[in-house]
């Protein structure tokens, strides 16, 4: 249930950044609005995008976020351009920022999976044609999602994290940053929970009938671009329609390659819930 939203309010700068950086016809043809909504109880921040016109009802595209709690939330002005964009492509587009104290692909899971029910309550959705897309962190909590559900037809996933104990050795801090959101002193259990977010350990439980495009830049040094080669083999091996695109030379966020990856997923899209 959503429980309040309001249209995003920028500044005349912010404004105008937007049109610049996602063009006029994105700031001009779409809304993108603020939503608290019930996750379990808990009031969960998000947004709710969708063109200006609706003469029909739309299909739907849940993106998951990176980072973790504070880090990586995505705010106002992060919220018009993006979703903006997604949206000026015909798509109706829910996400959230998590649960406050989100458990790194815990309980806040969750968070994503009463998304569903948002969508079913909204008049201009077609909540029978869902995507959806993830990115880094955001990539572990589509994997996730896609063992609990059927209904997502297809995913994108960007340098998606697959392998918890691969990027805990490519990074020390990691180790620090594992145990504050989900750790445990008995150190069974605390491996035990990385094996549990790690989705090359449960590829074979995701959704067979959902169409996954894998994209991951080989210069990643946050999440090692291994992680999307791995679960592209493991995802084929299950009989999962899948594509994997390695970006040469591209970092972490693939800002040097944004139109090629625009256009991946946006053609992705187009293929597995339009046509």
């Amino acid at each position: 249930m959503i429980i309040s939203e309001e249209a995003v309010d920028l500044s005349e700068i912010q404004k105008k950044l937007i049109q610049s950086g996602w063009g006029s016809e994105v700031f001009d043809n779409t809304v993108v609005k603020k939503i608290i909504y019930d996750s379990e109880g808990l009031k969960v921040q998000g947004y709710l995008a969708n063109p200006k016109n609706n003469s029909q009802k739309l299909p739907l595209i849940i993106w998951n976020r990176g980072g973790n709690r504070k880090d990586g939330r995505i705010d106002d002005f992060l919220a018009r351009g993006m979703f903006g964009e997604i949206s000026s492509w015909g798509y109706i587009v829910l996400t959230s920022n998590y649960r406050e104290e989100d458990e790194f692909g815990g309980k806040d899971v969750n968070d994503i999976l009463n998304l569903f029910s948002l969508a079913d309550e909204i008049d201009f959705c077609d909540s029978s044609r869902i995507g959806m897309e993830g990115w880094s962190r955001g990539g572990m909590m589509t994997y996730k999602v896609l063992c609990r559900t059927e209904r997502i037809k297809c995913a994108v996933i960007i340098s998606g994290l697959a392998d918890l104990f691969r990027s805990e050795a490519n990074r020390e801090d990691l180790v620090k940053v594992y145990m504050k959101l989900f750790g445990s002193d008995d150190k069974i259990e605390f491996e035990k929970r990385k094996k549990e977010r790690s989705a090359i350990y449960f590829a074979d439980k995701i959704n067979r009938s959902t169409n996954i495009l894998l994209i991951h830049g080989t210069a990643d040094k946050k999440i090692p671009h291994l992680d999307s080669v791995d679960m592209f083999k493991k995802l084929m091996d299950n009989g999962i329609n899948c594509k994997l695109k390695l970006i040469e030379d591209g970092d972490h966020y693939l800002r040097k390659q944004r139109k090629e990856v625009t256009q991946l997923r946006r053609d992705w899209f187009e293929r597995y819930l339009k046509n």
